[in-house]
């Protein structure tokens, strides 16, 4: 018999209620401090977590996605140098021991060889010698001497010109034939040997006639026909040298407009045609290099500022206190402070070319070469060049 459990008429079935947090005032506040909380967490996992590990991947080089690349190293390249610095300095060997005596004077260069008057001393030069700069080879060259010493020797395909020199003053202006030997008196001085500069078929110089006096003198080395440009009476300019350079004769003389500054004057052989250029400043030495010159605003001292013109444009200043200077088609050579620089026409710098630590006094510079003498033993004093393009 199976019982049946009855129940009571008076039991009152309650139900469960569940809380409702937004019914409560604190609710909202709640949910908002809740989410608020991991937002700030999120936050932090992605700045000191996320973060770095992306960062750190980009450094790397491995892509976000994907494998790791092959590794490469990176290659530094190296700073440019200028070619004049990666030549090499070479040195004249001279004196016992070396087929030359004690003094080597007055270099020039042409055709990539260097002429220089060679002998006991300056005041007893009796031979040429011709150096090949390259294996740095030498030939003597004979000279028939006239008088007694041979100064500032210059040449071209077919001729040699120099200053035939007398001990005590005067002396000749001598061509002499390189397939005959022969020579020829091309024009006589009186007092000490002009400088001589020569683009065949001319030559220039400055000579004294006397002690007030001297006049600028053009010789056609071939006919010998002279021509006097310029005569200087009680004039700082008659020790100015003159140049030639695509059959332009440069001068420095009085600018009677400014007293005090220069003119270059510039006179074409072909026609005699003139211009001059007021350069606004005293000007010594002006040097031409076909389209470009450069001058100095004094007169070899510590207070000569070097100025270069290119194209004809208007003269820029690119050293102080230069001692001494010459052109070539590629860049000004000079010397300050007992060291030589060059300042190159292509890139508008200024390198230094002689060895640091040494006192070295600017000779020359022409075609290729420039010269110095290395002056850190005065008893011996060494004769070095380099060459002056890439």
């Amino acid at each position: 018999m199976v019982t049946v459990k009855r129940m009571s008429k008076n039991l009152k079935y309650t139900p469960r209620r569940r809380m409702n947090l937004d019914a409560t005032s604190y609710g909202p506040v709640l949910k908002l401090v809740v989410a608020l909380f991991l937002l700030a967490a999120l936050a932090l996992l992605v700045a000191f977590v996320a973060v770095p590990l992306v960062r750190m991947r980009l450094e790397s080089g491995t892509p976000l996605i994907g494998g790791t690349p092959t590794q490469t190293v990176a290659k530094e390249t190296a700073a440019p140098v200028n070619p004049i610095l990666t030549n090499e300095v070479k040195t004249v060997q001279y004196g016992e021991g070396y087929g030359m005596p004690t003094a080597v004077v007055d270099p020039s260069v042409f055709g990539g060889a260097i002429l220089f008057a060679t002998g006991a001393s300056e005041d007893a030069c009796t031979r040429l010698v011709r150096l090949d700069p390259e294996t740095g080879a030498f030939v003597n060259i004979d000279i028939p001497l006239m008088n007694d010493t041979i100064r500032y020797p210059v040449e071209n395909d077919s001729i040699i010109v120099y200053a035939d020199c007398k001990t005590d003053g005067g002396g000749s202006i001598v061509r002499l034939d390189k397939a005959t030997g022969e020579t020829t008196a091309l024009s006589e001085f009186v007092m000490e040997a002009p400088k001589i500069s020569m683009e065949a078929p001319y030559a220039v110089w400055t000579e004294r006639t006397d002690e007030t006096t001297a006049k600028l003198t053009v010789c056609d080395v071939t006919s010998g026909e002279l021509l006097t440009l310029a005569v200087f009476t009680d004039s700082v300019y008659a020790e100015s040298d003159p140049s030639i350079k695509s059959g332009q004769v440069i001068y420095a003389d009085e600018d009677s407009a400014n007293p005090g500054d220069s003119l270059i004057r510039t006179v074409l052989l072909s026609d005699n045609s003139r211009w001059d250029f007021s350069a606004g400043s005293f000007v010594h030495d002006p040097k031409s290099a076909g389209d470009r010159w450069a001058y100095l605003s004094g007169n070899h001292d510590e207070n000569s500022d070097l100025y270069i013109s290119v194209g004809g444009a208007a003269p820029v200043r690119v050293a102080s206190g230069v001692i001494d200077f010459d052109i070539t088609p590629t860049c000004v050579v000079f010397s300050r402070d007992e060291t030589v620089y060059a300042y190159v026409f292509a890139d508008n710098k200024t390198y230094v070319i002689s060895e640091t630590g040494v006192n070295s006094q600017f000779v020359m510079a022409g075609g290729d070469y420039a010269l110095w003498r290395d002056m850190t033993d005065p008893d011996l004093p060494l004769w070095k060049y380099i060459k002056v393009v890439g």
